[in-house]
């Protein structure tokens, strides 16, 4: 019996690595080259640890694109406005959604969810020829306007978890003479930070690896996101394979930043929000 148990906790241990190998082995290589000199990234047999460690990628990355902190600031202004609006458009439709008790809301929420079935790439042609007509070509607003109207998926995860906040904390407000906007900003808005957290951080990651809405509204170079950005690069410096594991290094930081500090709200508000329906 416990040759057995130990045959299966050893198959066990043996598919995470592999597992492990899978999703980190790009990862790792990445990190590998940006460390290399970019001769040694042409050794064969390659090797994974560097001879010399070097941040020389980094240098000749911004010294070939002096525009790189011009675009990363451009993908976190985007992203923050993005991640707001998204947070703020979707909980107010939500919330009318989960407290309103109108005849017609149980034939509008299931016509929300529907557009998410809409493919995006039929809404890419309306789309652009609307923004063009609204003279927004080369702007940053068709790519953060849309945020503010609100997004179905975001709406639908904030329905869910406000229907797991009582209405008797509602009804306890109304006593106290609050109106529906104070329960919405002091009631239920501050106990949904798990579902709000979670929010920012797709509306952020979405809009930070976003590349087709960037390159297809903005023209100006000094406007592009860094998602943009690295493709233009890529024909600069195709050779320096160095430089652009490091533009790679960059473009993932703040994601693996946010979800670090910030993976308990995921897995808190997903987890609530299939709680109620």
């Amino acid at each position: 019996m416990n040759s057995r148990k130990i045959a299966v906790k050893a198959s066990q241990y043996t598919m995470l690595i592999v597992a492990l190998m899978l999703f980190a082995g790009p990862l790792v290589w990445m990190l590998s080259t940006m460390l290399k000199t970019k001769a040694e990234t042409y050794k064969v047999p390659p090797t994974i640890l560097p001879d010399t460690f070097s941040l020389e990628a980094f240098e000749r990355l911004f010294a070939v694109q002096p525009m790189m902190w011009q675009w990363i600031q451009n993908s976190f202004i985007i992203s923050f406005f993005v991640a707001a609006g998204a947070v703020v458009s979707s909980s107010l439709v939500a919330y009318g959604f989960s407290r309103f008790a109108t005849k017609y809301r149980n034939i509008l929420f299931p016509v929300v969810l529907v557009t998410l079935m809409i493919p995006p790439s039929i809404m890419m042609i309306p789309s652009y020829v609307l923004f063009s007509k609204l003279n927004w070509i080369d702007t940053w607003l068709p790519l953060i306007v849309p945020a503010w109207l609100g997004g179905a998926y975001y709406i639908f995860l904030f329905r869910q978890f406000f229907m797991t906040i009582p209405q008797e904390l509602d009804e306890a407000t109304y006593l106290d003479g609050g109106n529906r906007w104070t329960v919405y900003a002091r009631i239920i808005m501050p106990l949904s930070k798990p579902i709000i957290m979670t929010t920012i951080i797709f509306a952020f990651v979405n809009s930070w690896l976003d590349f087709l809405g960037p390159f297809l509204y903005i023209k100006n170079p000094e406007m592009f996101t860094l998602s943009v950005g690295l493709q233009l690069l890529i024909g600069q410096t195709s050779q320096d394979l160095p430089a652009l594991a490091a533009g790679a290094f960059i473009s993932i930081v703040p994601i693996g930043l946010l979800y670090l500090f910030a993976q308990r709200y995921i897995v808190e508000g997903v987890v609530l929000t299939g709680t109620k329906g």
